[in-house]
């Protein structure tokens, strides 16, 4: 794409390690306020723009460091691959340092076109990089399936599945794609363009019984539809069929039998089992983003999904008791739950909950399980997540867990559970970590009245992180009485002009003291 005349002069500024990276698509961005794109995105379908690319001059919020840095890290977390950033020296005077660093530390890549130049326009490299992407898109060449594995794993862990390939290929060709059963019914469905209202059932099941045997490769009565086809075979050998439904135009047999054959090697690498209807399966769907999937095993299950508002991530460490776990959970919580699936996800616990009884209270109804279960030095962590709205809440509840789990005991040292308000802000405390040398001596400015006395630093990370503000929780970890600790704490809160004994007061500090833990671990 650099190589595109519309590109001369420009400079990669961040993310050159990144440069063999796809770019399969291009977009503007012009509402740069991160909060509000997010909610517009969020609104239309929940994607992984793994291989799209973002023109904008910021200009919404070019005064504001800290706004950028929101919108560089938002891009990062949607999977764009980077960002195109004219009229610099016009509109932003000049690229923050820790934009830079953020992007960097993400191997995102930021492309800065030629400075203080007021002729360039957005539409020359719009349309240079689209015309070279819909020629490059025209042929299906012998690398295709190992091209299209490497685009995935490109992707996150969690973000690998049947489903996002099939999305990958749709947006590819063009096209519709369809994986059922023998039995012809859903088991994935990835529509093009995304809000299609194409009937594919209808098209498969007038199609199939003609068809499905092998005695033709792919015809249809309706000329403004084409419908390919392909048997996809599972571990256990159970058979899948691919259908693969392109209006107003024909694929070639070959190309049909390339995405076969990615879709083959996605099914063995994700979609062990794909047509199992179990509670595991479920789950799964829910966490992969495969929607048709999900609805499907509801149905089948009798598992009414849209009731799901909690969830329980539990981590342990030794799978041996995985099973024990399991059951210790299910006896606790069908005391209060109507509602509850509970399974394994790679040594994690995700439990869903729904339609709880109304005299309880649901914090401490988790409170009550970490208290009596016999199994708590097989725990590692708990994070508990209520008002879970819909199935979209719990998948990014349990990445954004994931994300940040491995901070999770450089920043709390004594503690084993938390709730999903505790994880969004460790999320916070961890972007801002990486935001580069300014931002982090911004930060320590909150706490710096104390930072010359250990005694007072000790007494400050444990009372606000490890003891949730609790006196007599704070004076057992220190080891010393209670009026020393409130002693202390006064002191503290002197010195730094916060109450830190008032949430309402407490959060700069105790996002400085997320961060002071970060950075010294």
């Amino acid at each position: 794409m650099l190589q595109l005349p519309s590109f001369r002069g420009a400079k990669v500024l961040a993310g050159k390690s990144s440069l063999h990276r796809i770019v399969s698509s291009l977009s503007v961005l012009e509402v740069s306020n991160a909060d509000f794109s997010s909610k517009i995105v969020q609104t239309v379908q929940e994607e992984w723009y793994a291989e799209e690319i973002v023109i904008s001059s910021l200009y919404t919020i070019k005064d504001s460091v800290e706004k950028q840095c929101e919108t560089i890290q938002y891009l990062i977390d949607l999977g764009e691959v980077g960002l195109i950033l004219y009229y610099v020296g016009i509109i932003v005077p000049k690229i923050p340092e820790e934009v830079l660093q953020l992007a960097e530390s993400h191997n995102f890549i930021i492309i800065c076109m030629p400075e203080n130049d007021i002729s360039l326009r957005y539409n020359e490299v719009i349309y240079e990089v689209m015309e070279a992407i819909v020629l490059d898109n025209q042929t299906i060449n012998d690398n295709f399936v190992n091209e299209t594995l490497e685009k995935v794993s490109f992707l996150p862990e969690h973000s690998r599945s049947v489903e996002i390939m099939l999305k990958l290929l749709s947006d590819r060709l063009k096209a519709n794609l369809v994986l059922t059963n023998t039995q012809l019914d859903i088991a994935n469905q990835v529509m093009w363009p995304r809000n299609s209202t194409l009937d594919v059932v209808s098209l498969i099941r007038g199609y199939a019984p003609h068809y499905i045997d092998g005695r033709a490769r792919g015809e249809n009565n309706d000329s403004a539809c084409f419908i390919g086809h392909q048997i996809i075979r599972q571990k256990n050998g159970e058979p899948l069929y691919l259908f693969v439904i392109k209006e107003n135009a024909k694929l070639p047999v070959k190309t049909i039998d390339k995405i076969g054959e990615v879709v083959q090697v996605a099914v063995n690498l994700w979609g062990d089992k794909h047509n199992e209807v179990s509670e595991y399966a479920l789950v799964k769907a829910i966490l992969n983003d495969e929607s048709e999937k999900m609805r499907r095993l509801a149905h089948l299950l009798h598992i009414d999904v849209a009731a799901v508002q909690m969830m329980w991530l539990v981590y342990f460490e030794d799978l041996s008791e995985e099973k024990d776990i399991r059951e210790d959970l299910a006896e606790h919580l069908s005391k209060y739950y109507q509602t509850a699936v509970i399974q394994t996800i790679d040594y994690c616990i995700v439990v869903l909950l729904g339609n709880g009884s109304y005299k309880s209270n649901e914090i401490e109804i988790a409170e009550e399980y970490m208290e009596t279960t016999s199994y708590l030095s097989s725990i590692s962590e708990m994070v508990y997540a209520p008002r879970m709205r819909n199935t979209t809440d719990v998948r990014r509840m349990y990445q954004l867990v994931n994300q940040v789990r491995k901070q999770i005991h450089l920043i709390y040292h004594e503690r084993k559970w938390f709730t999903a308000a505790e994880i969004r802000s460790m999320k916070r405390a961890v972007d801002l970590s990486v935001q580069g040398e300014e931002v982090v001596e911004e930060w320590m400015s909150v706490i710096a009245p104390v930072l010359e006395d250990p005694e007072s630093v000790r007494t400050l990370m444990t009372f606000l992180l490890d003891a949730k503000g609790s006196f007599d929780a704070c004076s057992q970890l220190l080891f010393v009485h209670k009026n020393t600790v409130k002693y202390r704490v006064k002191k503290i809160s002197e010195l730094l002009g916060y109450d830190i004994t008032k949430n309402s007061e407490f959060y700069d500090v105790y996002l400085a003291c997320m961060i002071y833990r970060l950075i010294n671990s």
